[in-house]
C-alpha cells in the first residue's frame, strides 16, 4: 500500500477511535473504557473496510459487476457484525463492561447495531474511492480527447493510451496485431504480450487510425499491418485466426484488399 494512502488510513482510524471514545464514553463519564472496548474491535473493522474498499471496489464495483458486489458486501457485512458480536460477549463485555448484560450472539439489536457501524465505517473511505476513480477517468478520458484530435489534426500520435493494473499504458500501434472484446474488459494483444482494460469498441475506435485497422467481427478489430492471410469467412493475425463476420464483410474485405495492395 502506497504510503500516502497508509498515512490517511491511520488518520482516519485515528479520528474514528477519538470520536466514538468521546460519543460513546463522555454521557457515563469512562472514556478510558469505551477506547479500550473500540480498540479491542477495532481489527475486525478495519479488515472490513480494507476488504470492501480495496477488494471489492477494486475487483467488481469499479469493473461494473454491479450484482457480485451487492452479494460479497452483504456476505461480509454479516460476518463482519458477527464477529463483533464475538468480540463484545468474550472479549468487551467479559474484562471491560463486567456489569453490562450479556445478550445472546444473533440478538437482533446489537447485530444490527454492529452492522450500521459497519455501514457508516465504510462510508467515507468507500466515497473518497469512487470520487478518486471518476477524477482519473475523467482524466483518462480528456487525455484520450486530445490524443484523438492531435491523431485527426495530423499531430503524429502513433500510440493508445489505456488504464492496465490502475496504471496509465502507452501501447504503439505498431506493435498491436489485434483487440479482442472479452465481456466487461478489452483484450490488446501486442506483439510481445497481452495486457486487459475496462474499454467499449465504440471508445476504442475513435482512437485508431482507420487507414491502419479494420472491425471484422463484433469481438474483434485487427491490425491491418499484421494480417498474415485471409478469405471471406476468417483471417490469420500473428497466428491466430480470427472470425469475419457477415455484416463487417464487405468493409472487412474493402480494406484488407487496400492493405494487401500497399504492403506489396
Amino acid at each position: 500500500m502506497p504510503l500516502k494512502k497508509t498515512v490517511l488510513y491511520i488518520g482516519y482510524w485515528a479520528g474514528y477511535l477519538l470520536l466514538f471514545s468521546l460519543i460513546e464514553g463522555l454521557p457515563v463519564h469512562d472514556l478510558f473504557t469505551a477506547f479500550s472496548s473500540e480498540l479491542v474491535s477495532l481489527p475486525v473493522k478495519i479488515i472490513f473496510v480494507a476488504l470492501v474498499v480495496e477488494k471489492l471496489a477494486d475487483e467488481l464495483f469499479l469493473n461494473k459487476n454491479f450484482i457480485l458486489f451487492c452479494t460479497g458486501y452483504v456476505l461480509l457485512l454479516v460476518v463482519s457484525a458477527f464477529m463483533l458480536r464475538l468480540t463484545d460477549n468474550y472479549v468487551i463485555l467479559r474484562y471491560l463492561l463486567i456489569h453490562w448484560k450479556k445478550e445472546p450472539l444473533l440478538s437482533a439489536a446489537p447485530f444490527l447495531y454492529n452492522a450500521i457501524k459497519l455501514q457508516f465505517l465504510v462510508t467515507i473511505p468507500f466515497c473518497i474511492k469512487l470520487f478518486n476513480y471518476w477524477t482519473e477517468e475523467k482524466m483518462h478520458s480528456e487525455q484520450l480527447q486530445t490524443d484523438h484530435a492531435m491523431a485527426k489534426a495530423g499531430g503524429g500520435a502513433d500510440f493508445i493510451q489505456v488504464k492496465c493494473d490502475r496504471r496509465m499504458l502507452k501501447i504503439p500501434f505498431a506493435d498491436i496485431c489485434y483487440f479482442e472484446a472479452q465481456g466487461n474488459y478489452l483484450s490488446i494483444y501486442t506483439l510481445t504480450g497481452v495486457h486487459k482494460t475496462y474499454l467499449v469498441f465504440s471508445e476504442l475506435e475513435v482512437q485508431l487510425p482507420g487507414s491502419s485497422f479494420v472491425r471484422v467481427h463484433r469481438s474483434f478489430i485487427v491490425s491491418l499491418a499484421h494480417v498474415e492471410s485471409f478469405t471471406n469467412a476468417y483471417l490469420n493475425v500473428n497466428h491466430k485466426q480470427i472470425p469475419i463476420g457477415r455484416s463487417y464483410q464487405l468493409k472487412a474485405r474493402s480494406a484488407l484488399v487496400q492493405g494487401a495492395a500497399h504492403s506489396q
